[in-house]
């Protein structure tokens, strides 16, 4: 595994457990994120381990902010990163009759534009010098289930899966390796009212994966981990879906509720 990598999303959640896991390891890391504290947070639970975390503020939906920043990098290092762990997300669940445009596109904005600068530019220059590197971008195991609830969020995060396979075909002779993980249920800051929610609605809800539970932080690490390492060098373009089985369950995603219109007195 390369010693000197950036993770997005690294001030909470997954993108925390990562980076705290490549300070573990000795790494290098820089991790980005638009809340500095949240960020400070980070590198302050990485004291005492090995490797080092150096936070970056940045504006994953902004390209210039993604510019500026890998700049700095690339000059503090001299030469490009050939590592990128993308872990920003959002979570958000409404249902699809309730979704406006302006809803859609800040939804895709911040899962799918954002996903596409950081991987887009942390390449460039990899291509431009001919330097191998991998990545891996976060998704979600129930993008492709129709899964009530999520429309907006499955077709950024279905855009991100199909970019990276067309990425990953066009620029594996090339040596730069690009994959994706998908998480299921994980109840990190982000989602963990979420998840409670529906749950203690539907009691039934861990029963939609064939192990019965929730995953822990380290069981979505170590994929990442692996997808990142020399152990998995003969994979791009590929999707890892660790959700305990949901995808072999039926309704693997949030309570069928979703899918279900309104009453019909209660718009206009």
């Amino acid at each position: 595994m390369h010693d000197r990598l950036v993770v997005t999303g690294a001030g909470s959640g997954i993108g925390r457990g990562v980076a705290l896991e490549l300070a573990e390891r000795g790494a290098t890391a820089y991790i980005l994120g638009r809340r500095k504290a949240a960020l400070d947070e980070t590198v302050e639970l990485a004291k005492g381990k090995p490797g080092l975390l150096i936070p970056m503020s940045c504006d994953l939906t902004d390209r210039e902010s993604v510019d500026a920043t890998f700049d700095t990098i690339e000059a503090e290092e001299g030469k490009p990163i050939q590592a990128l762990a993308h872990c920003a997300a959002s979570v958000r669940y409404e249902p699809a009759r309730e979704i406006t445009f302006e809803t859609f596109k800040a939804v895709v904005g911040t899962t799918l534009f954002s996903a596409f600068n950081a991987l887009h530019r942390w390449a460039l220059p990899l291509l431009d010098v001919d330097l191998d590197g991998v990545a891996v971008a976060l998704t979600s195991s129930v993008a492709h289930r129709g899964t009530p609830g999520v429309a907006h969020s499955s077709s950024g995060k279905s855009g991100i899966e199909g970019f990276v396979r067309s990425a990953a075909r066009e620029w594996g002779k090339s040596g730069v390796r690009m994959n994706v993980v998908g998480p299921g249920r994980f109840p990190v800051e982000k989602s963990k009212d979420m998840w409670e929610k529906f749950d203690s609605e539907s009691p039934e809800a861990l029963a939609r994966t064939a192990i019965g539970r929730f995953g822990e932080m380290h069981e979505i690490v170590g994929p990442i981990m692996f997808m990142l390492s020399e152990a998995a060098g003969y994979l791009t373009g590929e999707v890892l879906h660790v959700g305990g089985g949901d995808r072999i369950t039926p309704g693997g995603g949030p309570p069928a509720r979703y899918n279900k219109p309104e009453d019909p007195g209660t718009r206009p």
